[in-house]
């Protein structure tokens, strides 16, 4: 996934530990991009344009979500193979850390549920679950657990937010 980043933005702050976390990760996949230091206490027009809500950094600005046809499914492609690595930590257990939930379940949980929504909204498949039959089934058991379920947003009302989401940001990359 190497590249010119396509006008990729990263507003931080010199001493943030997250906006460090993304540089690390772009660095990782060669993304290139263009770094904005920002002022904590002074924030900028950019700050609050981007994260109006928060005014937090770090706020990373770009073009994932206007990926269309071959773009799009190549990004998809990316994402499933991806998703092969995550899988191969499921191998002979019912959770990531073993026999009960953990730190790695709980953090990659919401994919399934939000992963369903955007192939649904963009029309794309994001899990294979001929590709990665194990990480398919997690997904199934981990969002019917009793205590994951309850705290599930209702799913007909995440469909309607995600496609108004979907729409607000296509329209705002046009």
């Amino acid at each position: 996934m190497a590249g010119n980043g396509d006008g990729v933005q990263l507003l931080g702050y010199w001493a943030s530990p997250f906006a460090l976390r993304i540089k690390w990760a772009l660095k990782l996949k060669e993304i290139h991009y263009e770094y904005v230091e920002d002022h904590l206490l002074d924030k900028s027009p950019m700050l609050l344009q981007y994260n109006p809500v928060h005014k937090k950094i770090p706020v990373l600005v770009h073009k994932a979500f206007s990926k269309v046809g071959a773009e799009q499914e190549q990004a998809a492609k990316e994402l499933r193979e991806n998703l092969k690595t995550l899988e191969s930590a499921l191998e002979g257990k019912h959770f990531f850390g073993g026999e009960t939930i953990g730190f790695l379940d709980i953090a990659v949980g919401w994919i399934g549920c939000w992963a369903r929504m955007n192939e649904e909204v963009a029309g794309v498949n994001m899990i294979d679950v001929e590709m990665t039959p194990l990480l398919g089934a997690w997904f199934q058991k981990f969002l019917k657990l009793p205590i994951i379920k309850e705290c599930l947003p209702p799913q007909d009302k995440l469909l309607v937010h995600t496609k108004e989401f979907h729409k607000m940001l296509m329209a705002a990359l046009t």
